[in-house]
C-alpha cells in the first residue's frame, strides 16, 4: 500500500496555517448554506444496484476511514453534546457550473457515485448532526470519462472536534487491489471499463460548526 503524505511541518507553523485557513473559510460556509438548496442531491450507489451507465456517465470509485486523532471511532462533538451523524460531499462541476450533494456516504467504507462526464472539485466535507452542520474544505479535484470509474483512492479522515471547532487532516492511500474488489461488489462483473487513479495529496483543514437553533443559523468563529 503506498500512502501519499505530506512532508512533516513544525507544529507552530501547522497552527498558524489552520488558524488562517479558519478564518477565510468562514464565508464559504456561509456561501455553502445559501446555495445548497439549488444543488441536486445523489446517493451513493448500493452493491448490485447498477444496471446500465450511459455514454454521458461514469463511476467515481473510493473509500472512507473517519477516525479521531487516536485512531477510534469519530463521535462529533464530545460529551454532553455527542450526537449521531452523516457524512457529505459537495461537489461542483466546473464547466457548467452544477452542483451536487453526495448524502449519505461511509463513515467507514467503500463507495461507489454514478456523474455525469466532466471535471469536478468538491467545494465542502460536512458532517450533518442534531445540533447543526460541521463542514471542512479539503481540495480535491478529480474527472469522470465516458462509462470509465475514476478511483480516489483511501481517505483516512483524523478529526479532532470539541464543542464548536476543531480540525480535520486527510492521508491519501493507494489500496489498488481493494479497490478492484469493492469494484465488483457494486457491478458484479457488469463493468470492464478502465479504473483511472486520480490521488489528491494530504492536506488539513479547519472543521467549524454551523449551530442551529429556532430557525437560526450561526457559524462557529475562527
Amino acid at each position: 500500500m503506498l500512502w501519499l503524505a505530506a512532508t512533516p511541518e513544525p507544529r507552530g507553523q501547522r497552527h498558524t496555517r489552520l488558524e488562517l485557513a479558519r478564518i477565510a473559510f468562514i464565508p464559504l460556509v456561509l456561501v455553502l448554506n445559501i446555495v445548497v438548496g439549488c444543488a441536486a442531491v445523489l446517493s451513493p450507489m448500493k452493491p448490485g444496484a447498477i444496471d446500465s451507465i450511459r455514454s454521458d456517465e461514469g463511476l467515481v470509485l473510493g473509500r472512507i476511514q473517519l477516525t479521531d486523532t487516536n485512531g477510534e471511532a469519530f463521535q462529533s462533538p464530545k460529551e454532553p453534546f455527542r450526537t449521531s451523524f452523516h457524512m457529505q460531499w459537495r461537489l461542483k462541476e466546473q464547466t457548467v457550473g452544477k452542483e451536487y450533494v453526495i448524502d449519505p456516504l461511509p463513515k467507514d467504507g467503500p463507495f461507489l457515485l454514478k456523474l455525469p462526464t466532466g471535471s469536478y472539485e468538491l467545494t465542502a466535507l460536512s458532517f450533518e448532526t442534531a445540533l447543526g452542520i460541521w463542514q471542512a474544505f479539503l481540495p480535491t479535484t478529480f474527472r469522470v470519462s465516458s462509462r470509465a470509474c475514476t478511483y480516489l483512492g483511501t481517505w483516512d479522515l483524523r478529526t479532532s472536534a470539541g464543542v464548536f471547532s476543531g480540525s480535520i487532516v486527510r492521508h491519501v492511500g493507494d489500496q489498488h487491489a481493494l479497490a478492484e474488489s469493492d469494484l465488483q461488489t457494486f457491478v458484479n462483473d457488469r463493468l470492464n471499463n478502465p479504473m483511472v487513479t486520480e490521488l489528491s495529496s494530504s492536506t488539513a483543514s479547519p472543521l467549524l460548526l454551523t449551530f442551529r437553533t429556532q430557525g437560526t443559523e450561526l457559524t462557529s468563529p475562527p
